[in-house]
């Protein structure tokens, strides 16, 4: 029997279809409900991506490096590129592959969204960072792969004639309320990391798992929401229009995200700043839509911008969908501890001492939750 958790937010219920019927199977969820949900998202929310019909996408391995430097030789650093053309127009974002040198078989693979500078993901690794502690990943067996939102798509609002944008130039001056924001394009552009997965040999493309922080964070779920080719999502302190529950919360309000961050969203969304009450969804749609493939949520003690309780209501929410599928999401209705992490049912979650980051205990958690569950 599934267990339907208090709704003390008076969220929307995942289990109420648009036609006014009843979720009660999996198939019903799978079916029917998941697609309403990941169009409301589309809608409302993040937006709609424009046709891709016309547009080739060319992805190539342009330099591969092996030996001392590279991780004192415990790793092989790929270059790889992506070339979007359409018409007379074209782009191309880089990102960089590590694989275990002593690879013999496919292995996992964590893709990072970083939205962060050029030193947070190295690809010369002189500078180490935690926030993507690649060595650290290919010690315990992992591939990884990074991109650099920015080279993508910026993060400022006049960006929309750059990067992925400028293949669209007859969006630029007239947008549908419903088209893409920044958050959808960076999420398509993990998904080309995927498709490279796809080619790789040496990678387990069926064990791999997109991971972000904060706005970083908001696009990895949207990204597993949309493309069910990775196992696993990782968000960390992703807060307001990511993993925590929009009615009730503390801290950064949609208001507030907007008047800073318009060009992340679908115009649509503008409507619900400050009239939360009003959303036929709220973030815990967003999480429920990776069931029954695992997610991992983590927050910080002193992050009170993005709200650890609304983050984890989130989870306690969309628990039950994967009880369709006989399967365990959380097994508490209240947060953990800090240092507590929850690695027993296919919802993940830790919360930790510190401030709005992602550091390498972070990075643990998510390997050792995937020890446990990306088999």
């Amino acid at each position: 029997m599934i267990h339907i958790p208090e709704n003390k937010r008076n969220v929307p219920s995942l289990f109420t279809c648009l036609d006014g019927t009843e979720v009660k199977t999996a198939e019903d969820w799978t079916g029917k409900r998941r697609p309403e949900i990941l169009g409301i998202l589309r809608k409302e929310e993040y937006g709609c991506l424009p046709d891709m019909g016309d547009v080739q996408i060319n992805i190539r391995v342009a330099a591969v490096r092996q030996g001392g430097k590279i991780m004192n030789g415990r790793a092989v650093r790929k270059t790889v590129e992506v070339e979007a053309i359409r018409g007379d127009r074209n782009f191309i974002f880089t990102f960089e592959a590590f694989i275990p040198a002593n690879a013999d078989k496919p292995v996992p693979a964590f893709v990072e969204i970083c939205n962060r500078g050029t030193m947070n993901c190295d690809p010369a690794r002189e500078f180490y960072s935690s926030f993507y502690p690649a060595e650290t990943i290919i010690s315990r067996g992992y591939a990884c792969a990074v991109f650099r939102t920015q080279e993508v798509a910026p993060d400022y609002e006049e960006g929309f004639s750059i990067g992925f944008h400028r293949l669209f130039p007859e969006y630029q001056d007239s947008r549908p309320d419903d088209a893409w924001g920044t958050i959808t394009v960076w999420a398509w552009a993990a998904s080309r990391v995927m498709d490279y997965f796809e080619t790789e040999p040496l990678i387990d493309e069926k064990r791999a798992a997109v991971v972000g922080h904060s706005r970083g964070g908001k696009t990895a779920l949207w990204c597993g929401a949309q493309d069910e080719r990775f196992a696993m999502a990782v968000s960390s302190c992703s807060g307001n229009s990511g993993d925590a529950i929009s009615r009730g919360k503390t801290g950064e309000s949609i208001s507030q995200i907007l008047n800073r961050f318009p060009f992340w969203f679908a115009k649509n969304y503008q409507k619900y700043a400050g009239h939360e009450e009003e959303m036929p969804f709220d973030q815990h749609f967003l999480v429920a839509l990776m069931a029954p493939r695992l997610v991992y949520t983590s927050t910080k003690t002193n992050d009170s911008w993005a709200d650890p309780a609304s983050e984890f209501e989130s989870l306690v929410q969309a628990s039950p969908v994967y009880g369709l599928f006989g399967l365990k999401g959380l097994d508490r209705q209240g947060p953990p501890l800090p240092e507590n992490p929850l690695h027993e049912g296919s919802m993940g979650h830790h919360h930790k001492t510190g401030d709005h980051d992602m550091d390498e205990y972070d990075w643990n958690q998510y390997m050792n939750f995937a020890d446990k569950h990306m088999v």
